[in-house]
């Protein structure tokens, strides 16, 4: 009844409107370019009408013919994506290759069919970069995505890292840290920008951090930064006159790593200005046991100018015998004794650096100034000295990053302005 009651209502409305547009017919005027239609509204809705006919019979028709069916068949839908994904490796290929105009044509092929999937974009992205300097749109959707948009920071911040500019490089890692604050590579990025900036206090702050969390930084190289963090530290006391400052981060510094001859070198330094030669001495002869270099030896040697030449020789052999597998050591053994004249000491020195396969350009032209000395004999000092000229060269500093071999240690190198690459290098 109910129903019958609102067929019955429906009915009269329609009437009553048919009834109120036949007593005022209205007109719709449609003006495309220079073509103009009338219509009275009465014929509108008509046209409405069959319109809607037409759509629910095309509807019905496709639902019976199970057409629908035909669009969602599972077989359909993995052979498409299959498609989508081959034109996806295809165009990766042509990227690999350098065909950016090509990558981005098959890119665009597989997008249509796998849609805006974080690969498709990726491969979009970084084929528009390579091929032009245009606002890339891709990356632009990219970084609207909190999944995708650390791609997108990362591909930036290895562009600020080519072009070594550390300033925007460390803004995006600080960037990517909030988000991500526990990656182990960004922690261990923002100590290394952070020393390459000359921010030595905050390089600090950053590998506390990087420490805390395990695997970042391995331990022997955590105690190794610490040592390189320290020393810069210090060496800023030392230009602000802070001596004792100084010392006392040298000192953290070495027990961090007692190999650091830097640290040593620097505290030695310091305490000959004090005219404290016993605690220089001490410093640099702890050094020497574990890792000699030249300026160490040049210390020891001038570090107290009023002894004579056998009292130096005396105490730099004493010195030399703490460690003497060190080709340095065997060197400094033999310049002390040529200058005091003792001659079996210098040669026997000179022939264990070569017994033990260290021996370098220094060595022979020791053995030449030997020679010289020994026995005023020019001709065998010649040969040795051509013979220095084909030998390795001497044990030196040494950037693993530029291989430039700078006079002295920095813990970045000036050439190529990287952080912690100088190392004293041994043959």
């Amino acid at each position: 009844m109910t129903r019958l009651t609102a067929y019955i209502l429906l009915s009269l409305t329609i009437a009553l409107v048919a009834s109120w547009f036949a007593s005022n017919p209205g007109q719709v005027l449609i003006v495309w370019q220079e073509w103009e239609v009338r219509l009275s509204v009465a014929t509108l809705i008509f046209l409405l009408i069959i319109y809607t006919a037409f759509l629910w019979l095309s509807v019905w028709t496709m639902r019976k013919l199970n057409i629908f069916t035909y669009f969602s068949n599972p077989r359909r839908l993995a052979a498409r994506r299959a498609r989508g994904e081959k034109n996806l490796d295809r165009a990766w290929s042509a990227y690999a290759l350098e065909d950016y105009k090509e990558s981005i044509k098959l890119g665009l092929r597989a997008r249509s069919t796998l849609g805006d999937s974080g690969d498709v974009l990726r491969l979009l992205a970084s084929a528009t970069r390579n091929q032009s300097k245009d606002k890339n749109l891709y990356l632009d959707q990219l970084k609207s995505s909190l999944v995708s948009a650390p791609w997108v920071l990362s591909q930036e911040l290895d562009n600020s890292l080519k072009q070594k500019a550390w300033p925007s490089a460390m803004l995006l890692v600080r960037d990517m840290l909030k988000s991500h604050p526990k990656n182990k590579f960004l922690l261990k990025l923002n100590v290394s920008l952070s020393a390459q900036l000359g921010n030595w206090q905050e390089a600090k702050v950053s590998l506390r951090k990087a420490m805390r969390e395990k695997g970042a930084i391995k331990p022997a190289e955590q105690k190794h930064l610490s040592a390189v963090i320290n020393y810069s530290l210090a060496l800023e006391e030392k230009a602000a006159g802070n001596k004792n400052e100084c010392i006392n981060l040298l000192k953290s510094a070495l027990k961090s790593s007692p190999s650091f001859a830097p640290a040593a070198q620097l505290g030695a330094r310091i305490y000959i200005d004090q005219g404290d030669k016993k605690s220089a001495e001490k410093f640099l002869i702890n050094i020497w046991k574990k890792n000699p270099n030249s300026e160490i030896g040049d210390l020891l040697k001038n570090l107290f100018p009023s002894e004579s030449k056998g009292e130096r020789f005396r105490r730099l052999k004493t010195v030399s015998k703490s460690e003497p597998t060190f080709s340095e050591t065997y060197h400094l053994l033999a310049e002390i004794a040529i200058l005091a004249e003792q001659w079996p000491d210098a040669q026997s020195a000179l022939e264990k650096v070569i017994d033990s396969g260290q021996a370098s350009k220094k060595t022979y032209q020791t053995l030449a100034l030997l020679e010289r000395k020994q026995k005023s004999d020019k001709q065998a000092s010649d040969k040795l000295l051509e013979r220095s000229e084909i030998v390795p060269s001497d044990n030196h500093w040494f950037c693993s990053s530029c291989q430039n071999s700078p006079m002295h240690y920095t813990a970045v190198c000036q050439k190529c302005d990287t952080f912690d690459k100088i190392s004293w290098f041994r043959l």
